[in-house]
């Protein structure tokens, strides 16, 4: 490498693993917003290819998306370097913040186009997820120690000078780990989902995860690693449950997809990721104990799912003619996020269908679930001819 690669290098790993946190604010800040503009041009690019040009993202949604990167990017940086979120001793090494933070900006990116784009159509588009997985293991594999944690550590076997063990090849062979480390990941993020998806459908017969939220957690966990996914995994549900109290509140919305309680989950990895492992490390350094505890959350959500069939099957006087909700619509008011592969019916083609099938009403009379011209309370897009 060239004597100004290093001296870049050097420069970017002064600035950010000791400069201030006035100075971070002041760059990253920035960054955000202009990140966030691309970022809120490609969700509405992608929300207009996938309604065929009938919905596009408001400028509030727009605004909301440039806000957010903003904040988060600074923030992030401020947590890891100053908060030292993620700061361990077998960890990943701080060392390489400087192309860490890039990492994982990305990741947030990601998150927040998925997001967006969720929301309104209830998809995650393969040009998302799949990006993502490649550009995660790619970039792991070539700077090498862009992990959290590493692919294999075991604490219940400490040495008294070195630690915890860690097989030796890691320590010798980098970029080898970076590659298998994302890619267990990603394999273990997509199992795990697909796992819940399969047992879903064998309980009760319908998906209560779409493929979108498998690709998304895939991607997740090429970014992570397997043992942060695995706790996203496990927090997902915790933040659907503050999310739809927050949205009932807010927009009294029925419904919400399942992949924004994957990203907020992810990204509340990355802020807490310390506080997280230092009291589950012996756990994934055991494998009869991840045996155990995978087959006892299998189980329980095999019961959990069992439940909510006993109560679907509970006869009722009166029923709305309609099709059964999901089963995270039953537990968490969520919908399952399908991929660009499924076929799907559009938003507007199902808000169309719901309409034809409401009896008629009054000439002066409303109908209770939006205005006179069907259009829903609180709707967050407008149609093509709208302006901004």
């Amino acid at each position: 490498m060239p004597d100004w690669a290093f001296s870049i290098n050097d420069t970017l790993f002064k600035f950010v693993t000791r400069g201030p946190a006035r100075e971070h604010l002041q760059v990253f800040a920035p960054l955000g917003l202009i990140v966030g503009v691309f970022l809120a041009q490609w969700s509405s690019r992608l929300i207009a290819r996938e309604s065929n040009g009938t919905r596009r993202l408001k400028l509030p949604a727009r605004l909301a998306i440039i806000v957010a990167t903003a904040v988060l990017y600074p923030a992030l940086v401020i947590a890891v370097i100053h908060g030292r979120c993620q700061w361990l001793t077998e960890g990943g090494s701080i060392d390489w913040a400087q192309w860490r933070m890039p990492f994982f900006f990305a990741l947030i990116g990601l998150l927040i186009v998925a997001t967006a784009i969720d929301f309104d159509q209830y998809l995650i588009p393969d040009e998302i997820t799949i990006t993502g997985m490649v550009f995660g293991v790619v970039w792991a594999t070539l700077f090498a120690h862009m992990h959290l944690i590493p692919l294999w550590i075991d604490w219940n076997e400490l040495h008294p000078i070195t630690g915890p063990y860690i097989p030796e090849w890691i320590r010798n062979h980098p970029h080898w780990h970076g590659l298998l480390w994302s890619l267990a990941g990603l394999a273990i993020g997509a199992g795990v989902t697909w796992l819940a998806r399969v047992v879903s459908r064998v309980v009760l017969g319908v998906e209560a995860l779409g493929f979108g939220d498998v690709t998304l957690m895939g991607m997740i966990g090429s970014f992570l690693g397997w043992q942060p996914v695995l706790l996203v995994f496990l927090l997902a549900p915790i933040c659907g449950l503050v999310i739809v109290l927050a949205l009932k509140l807010i927009q009294a919305r029925r419904a919400v997809p399942y992949g924004p309680y994957l990203s907020v989950a992810a990204v509340l990895v990355l802020f807490t990721w310390r506080w997280l492992w230092i009291p589950t490390r012996e756990l994934f350094g055991h494998w009869p104990t991840l045996i155990a505890l995978g087959s006892l959350m299998t189980l329980t959500l095999a019961a959990l799912l069992g439940l909510v069939r006993l109560y679907r099957s509970i006869p009722v006087t009166r029923r709305a003619e309609r099709a059964p909700p999901s089963t995270i619509t039953a537990m968490t008011g969520a919908e399952p996020s399908i991929s660009t592969n499924e076929r799907h019916a559009s938003p507007a083609e199902v808000a169309h269908e719901e309409r034809s099938s409401d009896p008629p009403v009054a000439d002066n009379e409303f109908p209770m679930d939006g205005r006179s011209d069907g259009t829903p309370h609180g709707a967050d897009y407008e149609s093509e001819s709208s302006t901004d």
